[in-house]
């Protein structure tokens, strides 16, 4: 189905290029990736920037660089199924992110090279009913990285140096948050969405069974939110930064 059938609201804006920021490795899967595989279903490029390789995270009796490795190869494989191959790694420590300069730096920089029109991150204002899909330093600091750093020549000039020039991305979609003004039609994708997500093994698998009901559930939720009973939704924020 068309790109446009499938997005409900009030922006008829259509990305080109998409540039997907979270914190850990599955983020992507469980808030965006039913809204990733329609929209490289119809020849849009998404790239995805991973801020963490979850080295803090299961099983436990990994040490931090075993869980690097094993959860950048579930990421990649789970990318896969929805279409995306080109994954940058910002190898940032899991469990001590802050929104500081070094972080919009790193994101600022990913933007300029990557250089979308959207830019899909997790939301920076908390949601107490959700409170375990809060990533807040991550969106604040891919927020700040969109508007103002990475457009402003000033921000960070050693980035130039770097030879990246600046560039700006018009709209912002976030996940996990609150006040959802875009709602992607995911029923034709949602069985992808679980299989990538599934596709982390080493923090599914022992939810496995349950959680292709749960996911469903979720997008049903979304659904009827957003007035589309009967179907699968991602609901997700716009911000417009033009």
């Amino acid at each position: 189905m068309a790109l446009a059938d499938l997005i409900h609201a009030d922006d008829d804006f259509l990305p080109s290029k998409t540039l997907l920021i979270v914190a850990h490795p599955d983020d992507i899967d469980f808030g965006a990736a039913g809204t990733v595989a329609p929209v490289t279903d119809n020849g849009v490029e998404v790239v995805y920037g991973l801020v963490t390789s979850g080295q803090a995270g299961e099983p436990a009796h990994l040490s931090p660089d075993e869980l690097r490795e094993v959860r950048q190869k579930e990421q990649t494989d789970a990318a896969a199924i929805v279409g995306v191959s080109e994954l940058h790694w910002l190898d940032f420590p899991d469990g001590h992110l802050v929104a500081d300069l070094e972080l919009r730096k790193a994101i600022s920089r990913l933007i300029r090279i990557v250089k979308p029109d959207l830019v899909i991150t997790q939301t920076p204002v908390r949601n107490l009913d959700r409170i375990y899909a809060a990533h807040l330093a991550t969106g604040e600091a891919a927020v700040s990285a969109v508007y103002p750093d990475a457009r402003n020549g000033h921000s960070f000039p050693e980035l130039l140096y770097e030879g990246h020039e600046p560039h700006a991305v018009p709209r912002i979609w976030l996940m996990a948050g609150t006040e959802h003004n875009l709602h992607v039609d995911i029923t034709g994708a949602i069985d992808r969405k679980i299989e990538a997500l599934l596709a982390h093994h080493s923090q599914n698998d022992d939810r496995a069974e349950g959680l292709p009901t749960m996911i469903r559930e979720w997008a049903q939720v979304n659904a009827t939110s957003a007035g589309h009973d009967g179907r699968a939704i991602e609901s997700f924020r716009v911000v417009h930064t033009e």
